[in-house]
């Protein structure tokens, strides 16, 4: 029996060597982020593009003149691989953990930079690593392609153009917020940085603004504090009936948009106009009958409740937003205009932008006079998702060649 004992550093190195060296990547970038108090910096057209295609012919190159090297065999091995996906895992897993990007972050938590990972100099390390190691294992077992190896090639190269594309081409993401409204056509924004960009290409001008709303609900609250004391959700809807605590609670009428004359609301559709009800109210033990109306009131008409006991209101709540959306028309600089809709998770496509509709004024509700839109640019995304492609047709192509050899 051999006594022999591998000395640590002597190749082939193995998983003590691998997770030293990302261990050590992980303290050298929160030393620089702790030493230089700035974060990394992300680089953009065509800079990425030149760079990209450089790391590309770095790792061809290494692989075809150095791959029997000691440390290039080393770079495409399981242990690196392994200590590479922890070493990114960590990163990802922590920005689930820490808040990111809290203006109020402080201390050593953010001086290292944990309270911006995808910005500090250890998440740029993890990214070279992983990079690296999964170009050159994907190289290894690409040459020569076989059609054992296309399964294996398909998934490891589309996660690693996934990432890549993802990592060089994330200076160019443009996000830019517009404030639109019936008045003028706005053709400038705010990106995230608070610049404010005037040459998007495009100008909005808002038409209509559309709220749908679910009914709204009632609740009891205490009169002195306004803490809310019933849990349970009842429905404003005209005749509907149930229970909040020991109230028996019927709707016997009810307006969607109501102004109050006097002491009574009426159905008026109007600017401001808010959700009114009326209820009548039975205490389920000792038979004491309420009624009245109640609304939520709005930005211009005030609300009502119904007064219970000297120490409990029944309330209207504002109605939830189920779904809003923005009428505009959008002129383009190639001369064109025309008119489309922009709902929540429908976004319209202009001139490169993806066009969300993120916010409202949410003082006017229903009646909001503007429109937040935010405009989407990323130029890589077509290549993120060919990567992603890659891999879908990777795990499929692996999954019938392993149904064809049960069947062989």
């Amino acid at each position: 029996m051999s006594n022999y004992k591998k000395i640590i550093w002597q190749y082939p190195w193995r998983y003590a060597e691998s997770f030293i060296i990302a261990i050590a990547l992980l303290i050298l970038g929160f030393a620089i982020n702790y030493i230089g108090k700035n974060t990394v910096s992300s680089i953009q057209w065509p800079v990425n593009l030149y760079l990209g295609i450089a790391i590309i012919i770095l790792l061809l190159l290494i692989y075809f003149l150095f791959k029997k090297k000691p440390f290039v065999k080393w770079l495409s091995s399981i242990p690196a691989a392994i200590s590479a996906i922890c070493f990114y895992t960590f990163l990802v897993l922590l920005m689930g953990f820490i808040p990111q990007g809290s203006p109020k972050a402080s201390g050593l938590v953010h001086e290292i930079g944990l309270s911006d990972i995808v910005s500090s100099h250890a998440f740029l390390f993890a990214q070279i690593y992983f990079l690296v190691i999964l170009g050159l294992v994907t190289l290894r077992r690409s040459f020569p392609l076989k059609g054992n190896n296309t399964g294996f090639f398909l998934n490891h190269f589309g996660l690693w153009l996934t990432l890549f594309a993802a990592s060089i081409g994330a200076g160019d993401l443009q996000r830019v917020t517009i404030t639109v409204s019936k008045t003028n056509a706005v053709y400038y924004g705010v990106n995230q940085k608070g610049e404010t960009i005037h040459d998007l290409g495009v100008a909005i001008q808002l038409k209509e603004f559309n709220i749908e709303e679910y009914s709204p609900k009632a609740f009891i609250i205490d009169n002195k504090s306004g803490d809310i004391l019933s849990k349970q959700i009842f429905y404003l809807e005209k005749g509907n009936k149930g229970e909040i605590m020991d109230w028996e609670v019927e709707v016997d009428d009810f307006f969607e948009y109501g102004v109050c004359m006097g002491e009574k609301f009426h159905p008026v559709y109007d600017i401001g106009a808010a959700p009114a009800a009326y209820v009548i109210t039975k205490n389920i033990k000792t038979n004491e009958i309420n009624e009245g109306w109640i609304s939520c009131g709005s930005f211009r008409f005030q609300g009502n409740f119904l007064k219970l006991s000297d120490r409990m209101l029944l309330v209207m709540a504002e109605p939830e937003p189920k779904k809003y959306s923005s009428k505009v028309k959008i002129y383009t600089t190639s001369g064109d205009d025309f008119e489309t809709t922009i709902e929540v998770n429908k976004p319209v496509t202009v001139n490169g932008w993806k066009i969300y509709q993120l916010d409202y004024n949410h003082a006017m509700g229903k009646w909001s006079d503007i429109s937040i839109l935010e405009l989407v640019k990323d130029p890589w995304i077509p290549v993120v998702y060919f990567g992603i492609f890659m891999l879908i047709a990777g795990a499929l192509y692996m999954f019938w060649i392993g149904n064809k050899k049960k069947i062989d």
